[in-house]
């Protein structure tokens, strides 16, 4: 009985130790400055889960009057990651990304309300 308690209280022993030493602290450092480390390590992770957020990219074929004119204003909207002319059509293409769909249908929006556009088509990408 005494040889299992003792290997339970090193199993805990060798926990904490290897959790003070992945936060970087320790014992001998204050409470507060461990306090410190570790609300600066949280907002450090909630910092890197909103840069790993899935942006909802689209295609948009639009259907307009003079397609390089059209595509030199909409490549300056933010969220328009490129935009290109087609040959032989009056259309242009663009890609588009935003960092949710409410986000995305205001765009789309903008991008309609451009003057010389006449229709858009989105399709999502997958």
């Amino acid at each position: 009985m005494f040889s299992t308690l003792f290997w339970e209280v090193e199993a805990r022993d060798r926990q904490q130790r290897l959790i003070a030493e992945t936060v970087g602290i320790g014992p001998t450092i204050p409470k507060v400055v461990q306090e410190a480390r570790i609300m600066q390590l949280a907002q450090q992770a909630q910092v890197s889960v909103v840069e790993n957020i899935r942006l909802v990219s689209a295609y948009v074929f639009v259907s307009c009057t003079q397609p390089k004119r059209i595509v030199h204003a909409l490549s300056r909207l933010p969220g328009v990651v490129k935009a290109d002319a087609l040959l032989g059509a009056s259309e242009a293409v663009l890609v588009v990304e935003r960092h949710n769909f409410e986000a995305l249908q205001s765009l789309l929006t903008e991008v309609q309300s451009t003057p010389g556009v006449k229709r858009i088509s989105v399709r999502l990408a997958a």
